[in-house]
């Protein structure tokens, strides 16, 4: 195989594998394992959340919008919260071929990426009530 022709193959299985959906998971739910006020759970998820780059937004006690915007993508969330758990609500999203139960494979990373910072934001919260 010539040079060229190696270049564009290996080009077009980059393309393709960076095209790639996953399944939408419409729902990220984490359990909460500190005994936190709620006013300490809101402040975490809007902190990580925030230093993420993701808009937050407090809408009602317990519930944050969460619009992530990168690029020509968005990515539009609910996060809800109690004392037991936090969850991650997918709610809509642009540019992220989102059809057929299926998203862009991002969708996930920036997701679980969201749900690492929060759980890291909740235990050193956790440790200060010490």
């Amino acid at each position: 195989m010539s040079f060229g022709k190696l270049v564009t193959a290996t080009a077009l299985v980059l393309l393709l594998a960076a095209c790639q959906s996953s399944p939408l998971q419409q729902v990220y739910t984490d359990p909460v394992p500190y005994n936190l006020t709620p006013k300490q759970m809101e402040q975490a998820i809007l902190d990580a959340g925030t230093n993420r780059g993701w808009l937050m937004t407090l809408q009602a006690p317990g519930k944050i919008h969460a619009e992530l915007n990168i690029r020509s993508h968005k990515v539009v969330t609910m996060l809800t919260y109690n004392p037991q758990s936090f969850a991650i609500t997918y709610v809509d999203s642009v540019n992220m071929d989102a059809k057929k139960g299926k998203i862009h494979r991002q969708y996930g990373n920036w997701v679980n990426n969201l749900r690492q910072d929060i759980r890291l934001k909740m235990n050193q919260a956790s440790l200060s009530n010490r």
